[in-house]
C-alpha cells in the first residue's frame, strides 16, 4: 500500500483576519464603555479584551502563524512553526470548510484529554487560490485511515 497524499501549504499572515479581529476587539471594547459598569468591573473587561486582540494578533500575523502544514487525505497533520518545531496530529470532525473560510482544528498526538484542540484559520489571503481548493477538498472528502479500512460490506 503506497504512503497517503499530503498536501504542502505554507500559510502567510493574512491581514483581513488581522482587520477583523482588530474591529471586533474595538467594537467590544466601545460596548464596554457605554455600559454602567463599575471602574474595576469595565478595567477586568479591558484587560480581557487586550489579551483577546493580543492572542488574536499573534494568531493572525504574528509568531503563532505556521510556517509549514502538511495535511494528508487521511486527516493526518504536522504543523511546522516559525521555530522550526513540528507537531504531529489528527483533523478534527469539527474543522468548518466553506468557500471564503475554512478552520482546521487539529488535536496533537500525544496531547493529554484536557488539552482543547489547536485551530489555524485559512483565509483566500493565506495560501494561493489553488492550495485552498485543494485544502477544501482534503478535509471535506478525507477520511482517516480507520475509517478507510472499513468500507462497505457488498455481501
Amino acid at each position: 500500500m503506497s504512503a497517503p497524499i499530503r498536501l504542502r501549504l505554507e500559510p502567510r499572515p493574512s491581514r483581513a483576519a488581522f482587520a477583523l479581529v482588530s474591529l471586533v476587539c474595538l467594537a467590544v471594547a466601545a460596548l464596554v464603555a457605554a455600559l454602567w459598569l463599575p471602574w474595576w468591573a469595565a478595567l477586568a473587561c479591558f484587560g480581557a479584551i487586550s489579551l483577546g486582540f493580543h492572542d488574536g494578533r499573534r494568531r493572525t500575523v504574528g509568531d503563532r502563524v505556521p510556517a509549514l502544514v502538511h495535511v494528508g487525505i487521511d486527516r493526518t497533520i504536522t504543523v511546522t512553526d516559525r521555530r522550526g518545531r513540528s507537531r504531529n496530529g489528527v483533523v478534527d470532525a469539527s474543522s468548518f470548510v466553506g468557500a471564503r473560510l475554512t478552520t482546521v482544528v487539529w488535536r496533537v498526538s500525544d496531547a493529554p484529554w484536557w488539552r482543547p484542540p489547536d485551530v489555524i484559520l485559512f483565509l483566500p489571503d493565506v495560501v494561493p487560490a489553488d492550495d485552498f481548493r485543494r485544502l477544501r477538498i482534503f478535509l471535506r472528502y478525507g477520511r482517516s485511515a480507520s475509517a478507510a479500512t472499513r468500507g462497505v460490506d457488498a455481501g
